[in-house]
């Protein structure tokens, strides 16, 4: 290992535990990466264990009794578990039964028109401007305008469900090693309310949706789609806000890559892939030991934080060649969407919302760049990664066109 690598190591430990505020992350992940990958295949950090190597995350993803989901996500303030990815197996295997229905390819197809429609819809309000910011104007009002369709619940709630999804997930300790504090405990007070009341609505056939399909077609509780809701505002709307946050912030700033993109919209669907592995949302995925253990020779306690560090396996250069190398053309089944059992319920959703945002936009804005003296970054230390700000100007010729 190079000495600088050496020096960097030093700096983000204290007394051989790893400091996660202490990466570099905020400007470029990278880096922050190859020191977790330098640490070691297993790290001991103040955020618990974390596994750095394709191998050992496919391992923990793939083993849920002994790596578990069931306490993995308590600090996000939900009052019931979430759906669901707070069961292991059986309980989530009939989860997974009972919604895949509703999750499958030819239904992200049969929402794509009306999620075209919303994304158009908020596009044009401020294509024809010369500066936006795309994380405040497009990347969290499309996957919340998606979640309100699929739910049946009315656009004119956008605002405050947006207010409440950001006040957890930004107060919200995603490593499982701390409690939700109580400012994120409000906010999801209030959106259980909301919530339950959608689900009283839909039980009494008062609402549609996908709640009214599931309680006509199972035995599915009030309880379990409370969970369910939860579950798609905070980690759903969540994660396709912060991975579209952090797309448009590559986009804006590499030229080459947002040519690609505003010339071949068939191009898009890899480049989202690749961008989705060199810098994914969900930084840690977590999971907890549910019994003494020994990941490549380190022993980790029974009830011990066990976190699958998804940005630094995903780059693990015993699987990947060139692995640091960003290649919108690279064939690669990243970690980003999870493995095993709790691979993402909603992949194709995901990538439906993610290619048809980066379609109409660029088919309006084809050229822009950071705005001048501007530099985005993320919040860090964080489970779950997304760019607070991304302000763009755009060029006269795409502002033109635009008109």
């Amino acid at each position: 290992m190079a000495a600088r690598d050496d020096a960097a190591l030093q700096d983000v430990h204290e007394n051989g535990v790893l400091r996660m505020d202490r990466l570099p992350m905020a400007d470029d992940r990278g880096d922050g990466y190859a020191i977790l990958r330098a640490a070691g295949p297993v790290v001991r950090s103040d955020a618990g264990y974390l596994v750095t190597t394709r191998e050992l995350a496919e391992h923990v993803f793939k083993n849920p009794e002994t790596f578990s989901s069931e306490r993995a996500f308590d600090t996000l303030g939900s009052p019931v578990p979430l759906v669901p990815i707070a069961f292991d197996p059986p309980d989530h295997t009939r989860y997974r039964r009972l919604l895949q229905p509703f999750f499958t390819p030819r239904a992200a197809a049969a929402l794509e028109d009306t999620v075209r429609a919303q994304v158009v819809e908020i596009v044009d309000e401020f294509a024809t401007g010369r500066s936006a910011d795309l994380v405040a104007d497009l990347a969290r009002p499309v996957p919340a305008k998606v979640f309100l369709s699929l739910f049946g619940l009315p656009l004119s709630d956008l605002d405050r469900l947006m207010d409440w999804r950001e006040v957890i997930i930004r107060m919200a300790d995603l490593s499982g090693a701390g409690e939700a504090p109580p400012e994120a405990m409000a906010s999801a007070a209030e959106l259980f309310e909301y919530v339950s009341a959608h689900v009283a609505a839909s039980r009494a056939g008062r609402a549609g949706g996908l709640l009214r399909s599931l309680f006509d077609d199972s035995d599915f509780t009030d309880e379990e789609a409370v969970g369910l809701c939860f579950l798609f505002v905070l980690a759903g709307v969540d994660s396709v806000t912060n991975a579209l946050s952090l797309m448009f912030a590559k986009l804006a700033s590499r030229p080459e890559l947002r040519g690609l993109v505003a010339s071949d919209p068939a191009a898009i669907p890899a480049a989202v892939e690749e961008m989705l592995r060199v810098d994914p949302a969900n930084a840690v995925v977590p999971r907890v030991a549910t019994e003494d253990v020994v990941l490549a020779g380190v022993p980790i306690p029974a009830g011990s934080p066990v976190g699958v560090a998804v940005g630094a396996a995903n780059r693990d250069p015993a699987d990947l060649d060139d692995p640091d190398a960003f290649d919108p053309s690279r064939d690669y089944n990243n970690l980003t969407w999870g493995s095993g059992p709790h691979r993402c319920l909603g992949i194709h959703l995901a990538r439906t919302e993610l290619r048809v945002v980066l379609e109409e936009f660029h088919r309006r804005v084809p050229e822009y760049e950071i705005a001048p003296g501007q530099s985005p970054r993320v919040d860090w230390p964080t489970g779950v990664i997304g760019v607070t700000s991304v302000p763009i100007v755009v060029t006269p010729r795409a502002a033109a066109a635009a008109t």
